[in-house]
């Protein structure tokens, strides 16, 4: 059985979907479902560490950072995979009872063969969350290039693409924090590091 902190984390990330304004209102329902199964089962799920006092620091809490204090980054890895493969999850073809379409969300319209994997790497002193998106046409994912310096240029991402891989960022970063310490200019003050790299169906790599 999960411990009680993961199963608190694990409500928050279902909390946020419930709360998410672009949501559907069929996920939304599910997502309130789901949640209350989990506090049937486990009692009321607020997460006890988004209570605790912190010191007065220079660091920028990602909005799901303080309630998931007491996991390790490989837990903090798993519940990210969660919200993606939740994200990615299709609607059923029905409206929504008033009417309207659900809103497009750019995880979960990506294109017909996308693959988004998670993995986590730990080394001395902290560890990585790598997010791979793999899989996208070229021609939906770039359209033309920028100039990044004199005489340099590199392709440009579409806008349907970039929001794809600014959502993805987004989920990971909602559990990240960051601190600037001017003391130590060599030092980067983060819960993990984090990048979303983007492939195509020919396995290009296109900057991010």
């Amino acid at each position: 059985m999960p411990s009680l902190p993961t199963v608190a984390a694990r409500a928050a990330a279902v909390r946020r979907l419930r709360d998410d304004p672009a949501a559907s209102e069929g996920e939304r329902a599910s997502a309130q479902t789901q949640l209350d199964r989990m506090e049937a089962r486990h009692g009321p799920l607020d997460a006890p560490a988004a209570a605790r006092l912190l010191p007065t620091d220079r660091r920028t809490y990602g909005s799901s950072a303080l309630a998931t204090l007491d996991l390790s980054s490989r837990e903090i890895a798993a519940l990210i995979k969660d919200e993606i493969r939740a994200a990615r999850a299709p609607l059923p073809r029905a409206r929504q009872q008033d009417g309207t379409v659900a809103a497009r969300h750019p995880i979960r319209d990506a294109p017909k063969g996308t693959r988004i994997t998670v993995r986590h790497r730990q080394f001395t002193g902290n560890s990585a969350i790598d997010i791979a998106v793999r899989g996208v046409p070229l021609d939906w994912a770039v359209d033309g290039l920028e100039e990044i310096g004199p005489g340099r240029t590199r392709r440009r991402l579409s806008e349907p693409c970039a929001a794809l891989v600014d959502a993805v960022a987004a989920i990971a970063g909602a559990y990240n924090w960051r601190g600037d310490d001017t003391l130590m200019q060599d030092y980067v003050d983060v819960r993990f590091y984090s990048h979303v790299n983007l492939y195509t169906a020919c396995g290009e790599h296109l900057v991010t």
